[in-house]
């Protein structure tokens, strides 16, 4: 600083600002067990369910979104087909941000789709393991439908919303698709 001598400790443009809103992170009950979400001033960031803690929880304020638990409620009491609720997707980047939002754009309730069909939706043909890997690691599990995505001729696949045991994850996968009276093989 010219007037005092002292340096110029005045943060840049990129600086963070301590003023900005946190995130915050509360646990729901629904019917496939404990969840804990994480929304920022933006929207959804994560959920997880029972037993795991999403990295996005750290340094979240316990506070829970009244509306959008709401909305969460309500999608799983089937009061409405649609989860219309923002999302923070600002973590995600490339193909696999393509492949989550072409996802929630072009499966809707009752539908389902194969790994490979979503990679065509995608923009990338023949991507079919890959998006297999986008959907295991799925931020925002059931908003962002991974359970509508199904292996090659109608088997169920696999369900990557979590990490608790294959059958376990794989009950819960069946029992989002029979809500939305989906039935698949496996």
């Amino acid at each position: 600083d010219a007037r005092t001598g002292r340096p110029d400790r005045t943060p840049g443009p990129d600086a963070p600002n301590r003023f900005a809103p946190m995130d915050r992170v509360w646990t729901q009950e629904t019917p496939i067990g404990v969840i804990t979400v994480v929304v920022s001033d933006r929207g959804i960031r994560a959920i997880a369910f029972a037993g795991e803690a999403p990295d996005e929880a750290v340094g979240a304020v316990p506070e829970r979104d009244a509306e959008i638990a709401g909305r969460l409620d309500d999608w799983f009491a089937g009061r409405t087909h649609a989860l219309d609720v923002d999302l923070d997707l600002s973590a995600v980047v490339g193909f696999r941000r393509t492949v989550l939002e072409t996802l929630r754009r072009e499966v809707g309730w009752g539908e389902i789709v194969t790994y490979g069909e979503l990679a065509e939706l995608a923009g990338r043909p023949g991507a079919a393991r890959a998006v297999g890997t986008v959907m295991a690691s799925n931020p925002i599990p059931f908003v962002i439908p991974c359970h509508r995505v199904v292996a090659a001729g109608g088997r169920i696949g696999g369900y990557g919303g979590t990490t608790t045991s294959t059958s376990d994850s794989l009950g819960i996968k069946r029992t989002l698709l029979a809500r939305e009276g989906v039935r698949v093989r496996g």
